[in-house]
């Protein structure tokens, strides 16, 4: 059975700036709404003098206001507050599922938790949702090459992928290992 390993560690910007800017994409739409409703009762404000403009206006800033802070407030509390999140971790990709192993805790989920991944900057974001990122994976982790193409070649197979195309990792895995030195 082939096996792919990802060994990283977190630095608190590191793991800041990647959960909020994949973790939280639902936001978005409460940002939007937040604008929406803002441009709503400025037109109401404007044509009819209506109350509601302002409720509207109200709401739609507290609706951006929210968007804006809950990802950065989740992310320095989880930074602050999840066990084991500081130290080494250990991710392993069978066909099997995905076992994450830290100082604190070993887990092990099948794929079908894992409905989408996608390729992004330097990451492969792992999610149950397509909106919000439950496990984050720098592509610099990966022990060797073959392991990243390997993780590829597993996720097409078990989940629905957004994966950039890269000839050079998909060759590795229709290649046979290379046996161990004797």
């Amino acid at each position: 059975m082939e096996q792919a390993v990802a060994e990283f560690t977190w630095d608190e910007a590191e793991y800041k700036r990647v959960s909020r800017k994949y973790g939280w994409g639902s936001l978005t739409r409460s940002m939007l709404l937040g604008a929406v409703g803002v441009v709503i009762g400025g037109i109401l404000l404007t044509l009819a003098n209506e109350r509601a403009g302002w409720i509207l206006d109200g709401l739609g800033v507290l609706y951006i206001l929210y968007g804006l802070w809950f990802p950065r407030a989740v992310s320095r509390t989880t930074w602050r507050k999840t066990p084991g999140i500081h130290g080494p971790r250990r991710l392993v990709f069978t066909d099997e599922g995905v076992a994450t192993h830290t100082d604190v805790s070993d887990t092990s989920l099948k794929w079908e938790f894992y409905k989408y991944v996608s390729e992004r900057d330097g990451w492969y974001v792992l999610s149950r949702t397509r909106r919000i990122g439950t496990v984050f994976v720098p592509k610099r982790s990966f022990l060797s090459p073959r392991d990243e193409a390997v993780f590829r070649s597993l996720v097409r197979s078990h989940a629905q992928t957004s994966l950039v195309a890269n000839s050079r990792l998909d060759d590795i895995t229709m290649s046979p290992p290379s046996a161990p030195p004797d």
